[in-house]
């Protein structure tokens, strides 16, 4: 039995009865909130249940429905205050309703149909959202980007589904993933690529990353909720779908290359974009992209839990970007030079061979050198911060227990019964050219090397508005 999917009826009923009484926006806000606090308890009750044998549970489901409901009940009550003068108070609460529902059912939907008809309709709703303030030309604008995107990525995920229902003859998603090894070669590879195109599409990695960043005309709580399962929906898809990714080697290449292309991109428009709102789009193009290189590596559990906690984080950084205003600038550091950076990267490859090495995490190397390797390049910032001895150390314990925390949730999502495993380690070399960009990438920014101009120009324009008419 599918144990969660009644949980998605909670957001739906409310959403519909804040349509149905228009005048009742903020109580019917209220009404979701309960019903999304309602649904995170169920869901909670229903782990438990699991996790001591009583019934069987889709746990990777399981995950994102928790991220979906959480965020989801925190975006609705900062709604309160924050959407209580908007005159279409009624329609932002039906479309979150529906939004949050559509969510909850492609995630944890046992069938094909299911899985793709809630997959557009999360798409067409978050693109409403997006353009949810009336006669803002760059909102109406941007909504038309994201449609544009997601009907590519849309296409391709309906003719991957329909493909593999017609090849595994029906549309039971546990009777498609087992007929994956079955499949011919150059229909692996096909399908494969195809869910490629329509994570990417939703997870606004390049070329589709405009759409992301034209989105910032959404209301604040919008783009907190984005991270509830819906820009981070590609991750999702190729973990629900690992079989048929694992089935295709230059796909899985594919993934990485672009991945790696895309975080490094991502990276640079969040540090030359002045606007808060466009630098965490910045951010969130790079996480979605490394996000698509590590499944493409084969580290679901280092993904998914790269899902979870950048969701978290990113959506809380959304929800205080107001708070910027006002706020004093940060004091300089010193510019690091190349014998710290050759020690960084050292000490983090060591102790991600030490972690690795007595078995604490069984990811792949690569996810777990970037989270070590960006722990110890903020210590070493903090050394050359001004400021009191005592506050460095507290910051330094603060980072501590920030690898910590990555390590233990990367082995608690281990774990958890049911996720694809981790593929064989992938060949020395392709690892090395995919991590020297990355390190090359951060010495230049430590050393505060400019950017070539052209460069530079291209980063700073990718957050400008879209002006599709």
């Amino acid at each position: 039995m599918n144990w969660l999917l009644p949980i998605s009826l909670l957001p739906l009923l409310a959403g519909l009865g804040a349509l149905l009484r228009p005048a009742a926006g903020r109580p019917a806000l209220t009404v979701m909130g309960w019903a999304l606090w309602a649904g995170m308890a169920t869901a909670t009750g229903l782990g438990l249940a699991a996790g001591t044998g009583m019934i069987a549970l889709d746990w990777l489901a399981f995950a994102i429905t928790v991220l979906t409901l959480f965020v989801g009940a925190i975006v609705i009550g900062f709604s309160r205050r924050h959407m209580k003068a908007d005159p279409r108070l009624h329609l932002y609460v039906f479309r979150i309703g529906l939004l949050i529902a559509s969510v909850l059912i492609f995630v944890s939907a046992r069938d094909l149909l299911s899985l793709a008809l809630a997959w557009l309709a999360s798409g067409w709703l978050l693109a409403a959202l997006i353009g949810h303030v009336p006669g803002w030309v760059e909102a109406g604008a941007a909504r038309r980007r994201a449609l544009i995107a997601f009907a590519w990525g849309d296409a391709a995920l309906v003719v991957a589904l329909a493909i593999l229902g017609l090849f595994a003859g029906g549309l039971s998603l546990d009777r498609a993933l087992a007929a994956v090894p079955g499949l011919p070669a150059g229909v692996q590879a096909a399908l494969a690529a195809l869910l490629l195109v329509a994570a990417m599409a939703r997870s606004a990695v390049p070329p589709f990353h405009k759409w992301l960043m034209g989105s910032m005309t959404a209301p604040t709580p919008v783009s907190a909720l984005m991270h509830a399962g819906l820009v981070n929906a590609g991750g999702f898809l190729l973990i629900r779908f690992a079989p048929l990714l694992d089935a295709a080697p230059v796909v899985q290449w594919a993934a990485i290359a672009i991945g790696a292309l895309g975080a490094l991109f991502g990276t640079g428009v969040m540090i030359v974009r002045p606007d808060v709102k466009r630098a965490l789009g910045g951010s969130t193009l790079a996480q979605m992209s490394f996000m698509i290189m590590t499944c493409g590596l084969g580290a679901y559990a280092a993904a998914l839990w790269h899902l979870i906690a950048h969701g978290l984080f990113k959506a809380w950084l959304f929800l205080g970007a107001g708070s910027t205003i006002g706020r004093a600038r940060p004091s300089q550091l010193a510019p690091l030079s190349v014998a710290d950076t050759a020690i960084v990267t050292i000490a983090a490859a060591a102790l991600a061979a030490v972690v690795i090495g007595r078995g604490l995490t069984a990811t792949l190397p690569l996810p777990l050198l970037f989270a070590l390797l960006t722990a110890l390049a903020s210590f070493a910032g903090l050394l050359r911060a001004p400021g009191r001895i005592g506050a460095q150390a507290m910051l330094a314990l603060v980072s501590t227990g920030l690898v910590a925390a990555y390590l233990g949730g990367v082995h608690l999502v281990e774990a958890l019964p049911g996720l694809p495993a981790a593929r064989a380690l992938p060949p020395l070399g392709l690892q090395l050219a995919v991590m020297l960009p990355f390190i090359a990438a951060w010495a230049w920014q430590a050393a505060r090397l400019p950017l070539p101009t052209t460069l530079y120009i291209r980063m700073l324009n990718t957050g400008g508005p879209a002006l599709i008419r």
